[in-house]
């Protein structure tokens, strides 16, 4: 992480000495954020996915090395969660259930068009670093009282993921250095964002200290067994979809 995050600021710092085209700002946005599982979504009634959002602030850059082509860069603080509810088949055992994740997202994507103003497309991975990790447990009908308040369980997910960035959108010259960037991003993940276990491993550990076991990792997202209770690791993605906003400042050296 350390490595990469050096990188981006050399890279940074290079592209704004020698750069015609250089913009640098705040920028964020709100997003619908998933945690895909293929073995959640076999779950039925017992586990369904609720609609669920996140922001995201920091750091947003642009260097231009032609006129319609360049990167959009960033360091980007990111909240990435996922709400969950489900009833077992007498329909006594009744829960609710959130994930909240904490990133340090730095997307690297290769931009067309925009730059001053104008549409423009964009592609390119982006590196999540894990931040934090806290689960949310509520407990209803023959689970009332039963309650988790921000768990700790950063321990079952991977330090790092990437993801598939696309964007479009459009840049709006608010005046002759200052430029507001408003779009769409969508994101899919690569790579799973939680530690591989065992299930011999996963009861081990849930009988060990149940409070530090993932909602997400032992009964929600990674609920790993398939429709015939088959124990069956699959890989859990990031997916987000939303509005990304920047107000950015031209260092545009031919101004």
């Amino acid at each position: 992480m350390k490595k990469l995050l050096t990188l981006v600021i050399v890279v940074s710092l290079t592209a704004a000495s020698y750069a015609q085209e250089f913009k640098v700002g705040l920028g964020g946005g709100i997003y619908s954020t998933w945690l895909i599982n293929t073995n959640a979504s076999d779950q039925g009634d017992d586990l369904d996915f609720a609609a669920t959002f996140g922001g995201q602030v920091g750091l947003d850059m642009m260097y231009y090395f032609q006129d319609n082509i360049g990167l959009s860069f960033g360091l980007l603080f990111s909240g990435h969660n996922q709400k969950y509810q489900g009833a077992d088949q007498s329909g006594n055992d009744i829960y609710e259930a959130k994930v909240k994740i904490r990133y340090l997202d730095v997307p690297v994507l290769l931009r067309f068009g925009g730059g001053s103003k104008g549409a423009y497309f964009e592609f390119g991975p982006q590196f999540g670093f894990l931040m934090s990790a806290k689960d949310e447990f509520t407990g209803k009908g023959s689970l009332a009282g039963v309650t988790v308040s921000d768990a700790n369980t950063k321990e079952s997910l991977k330090s790092s993921n990437v993801s598939g960035i696309l964007g479009f959108g459009v840049d709006i010259e608010a005046s002759e250095n200052v430029i507001i960037t408003t779009g769409l991003r969508l994101g899919y993940g690569f790579t799973d964002v939680t530690a591989e276990y065992s299930e011999a491993a996963l009861a081990a550990a849930i009988a060990a200290a149940p409070n530090s076991i993932s909602f997400a990792t032992a009964a929600a997202h990674n609920k790993q067994t398939d429709t015939g209770d088959t124990f069956g690791y699959a890989k859990t993605s990031r997916a987000f979809g939303g509005l990304h906003i920047a107000v950015l400042f031209s260092l545009d050296s031919k101004k």
